[in-house]
């Protein structure tokens, strides 16, 4: 059973909806059921574009603390186990996605499930009452290179700043401040303008858009590309701190009272 539903329109938008309740939590069948359907648009002449949602009061709650990382691997190797590989992947796939990748925010946004949207060429949002937020500092956790290089790519140096450092968690009214979203839309309206946008993006000539989508990120992917050993093994000891341990512990235990 795949966790990303799958819709087409006649305008050759392809609607990709995450359907891993009850947060969207990201795990490696996620991310792997994402990377499918992306390589299914890529391959299917007839979709021009694809926009990826959430149903529910999420959009994606980030990694699956709970039991979406093997904590203990990562102890004895130092290395990036499966989810941060996979998320690497995922990321990968979306920046060579030569379509254009749209998003729809009707939900939280938080920690890598934030960096998910971020991965998208084109990002609107609904005017609504739900959190956005990077808040893997709070908690102890590393971003990966794949996902820092997503945030540099997106966001400004000050917006990078304020959501990496700050570690805040923020009402959706602040995402277009933040650079999260391009613009927020209100609920009897959203659904159209995010599908007439995604239609008017995928009517551009295919070639012209792939080829300048794959200009603007081919400095972000070689950066990603370049990551050592050394590198991922430094990352993987920021999650392995006793504080880090003890933070990410008492957000576990925030989370199933």
């Amino acid at each position: 059973m795949t966790t990303v539903r799958s819709e087409d329109s006649e305008d050759g938008v392809r609607l990709l909806t995450l359907d891993r309740p009850p947060a969207n939590a990201i795990t490696p069948t996620l991310l792997r059921d994402i990377s499918a359907a992306l390589d299914r648009a890529r391959e299917d002449d007839a979709v021009r574009a694809v926009v990826l949602t959430d149903e529910g009061r999420f959009f994606s709650a980030g990694l699956d603390l709970r039991g979406g990382i093997d904590f203990q691997a990562l102890s004895s190797t130092g290395t990036p186990t499966d989810p941060f590989l996979r998320l690497r992947d995922c990321l990968l796939n979306f920046l060579r996605f030569p379509k254009p990748s749209v998003a729809m925010l009707r939900g939280h946004a938080i920690a890598g499930g934030l960096i998910l949207l971020l991965a998208c060429d084109y990002r609107l949002g609904l005017e609504g009452d739900y959190r956005i937020g990077l808040n893997e500092v709070a908690i102890g956790a590393s971003f990966p290179k794949a996902a820092f290089e997503i945030v540099g790519l997106r966001l400004t140096h000050q917006q990078a700043s304020e959501l990496l450092l700050g570690a805040a968690l923020y009402p959706a009214g602040q995402a277009a401040r933040l650079g999260v979203v391009d613009e927020l839309l209100p609920a009897d309206s959203i659904d159209e303008t995010v599908f007439r946008r995604a239609t008017r993006l995928g009517s551009f000539p295919r070639d012209a858009y792939a080829h300048t989508k794959a200009a603007l990120v081919a400095e972000t992917i070689a950066r990603i590309e370049s990551e050592t050993p050394e590198e991922a093994q430094r990352t993987a000891a920021v999650w392995l701190s006793a504080e880090s341990v003890a933070a990410r512990a008492a957000q576990a235990q925030k989370l199933s009272s």
